[in-house]
């Protein structure tokens, strides 16, 4: 009798050859810093012809090749340098944010994260949990809603409305009695983070959990991330969340600068000389 779970079960693989021999193009342009025409990719990958030159021709329809004028062979565009940008944008953000949100995390023993548009949602970029026996943890990739979260909420608060109705519709998932299920009522509290600089997430994710987040501002002063902070209701008392949406507010600050935010959004928005604001607080 055969030992079943000693029975390795194939993998499945999906054919898709005209994928490969696209990303086999895309990958030999791009170790070959130069113009090729059709029948010298054709030579060089041993893919048909008539393969080679329609995937050329989509590809600088869709403006990821180019044809060199004098030779008229094709070479990568500066679009692929663009895509290639968005991802490395996103691991220098994280490495930029790291450090202030180490700090954050000790200033508070609350679990930090800071949050990145991806589509219709956020995506957890990072986060740091605290040296505390109890603490809520978030990992990192995760995907997340916009409207019942508050690192989503401060970023959606300054996009376009055309912008928002695009990616919020008029009804809303509900997650916990607490979320909010019409566009409407969340364009109301949109108005108040881009007031304030503080976006809240009071149980509508999950219940027992709050989390208070700022918006992270770039270099040419747009919205590129929100961070903050999630722990539970009951670490949320009077001062010591008053003391909360200071750090929040001054990590923001420490993020966008360093990436290179000139602005002034945070003049106004953070308590000065800010030192000590928990033990302030009575929470020391």
């Amino acid at each position: 009798m055969k030992d079943r779970s000693r029975i390795k079960k194939p993998v499945r693989t999906y054919s898709a050859p005209a994928v490969d021999r696209t990303l086999d193009i895309l990958e030999f342009m791009a170790s070959h810093p130069r113009p090729f025409g059709a029948t010298e990719l054709s030579r060089s990958l041993n893919i048909p012809i008539n393969s080679v030159f329609r995937i050329l021709k989509r590809l600088t329809d869709r403006a990821y090749t180019v044809q060199d004028p004098f030779s008229d062979g094709y070479q990568l565009s500066t679009k692929v340098f663009t895509l290639g940008m968005s991802l490395y944008i996103r691991f220098e953000l994280r490495q930029r944010a790291r450090p202030h949100l180490e700090w954050l995390c000790r200033e508070t023993e609350e679990t930090c994260q800071i949050q990145i548009p991806q589509g219709d949602k956020m995506l957890v970029l990072d986060t740091v949990s605290p040296e505390v026996q109890y603490f809520l943890r978030v990992v990192p990739g995760g995907i997340v809603f916009y409207h019942p979260n508050a690192y989503g909420k401060a970023v959606l608060a300054f996009d376009a409305e055309e912008e928002i109705k695009r990616i919020i519709p008029p009804r809303l998932p509900g997650l916990t009695p607490h979320t909010i299920l019409l566009r409407t009522e969340l364009m109301k509290q949109l108005e108040d983070v881009r007031r304030t600089g503080l976006a809240y997430d009071n149980e509508e994710y999950n219940e027992g959990v709050r989390c208070v987040g700022a918006p992270v501002f770039d270099v040419e002063g747009k919205v590129v991330a929100g961070l903050g902070i999630t722990g539970l209701v009951s670490t949320f008392r009077n001062q010591r969340q008053a003391a909360f949406e200071q750090l929040v507010l001054e990590c923001a600050f420490r993020v966008s600068r360093d990436i290179g935010y000139t602005g002034s959004f945070f003049t106004d928005k953070i308590a000065r000389p800010f030192t000590n604001q928990l033990q302030k607080a009575g929470a020391g």
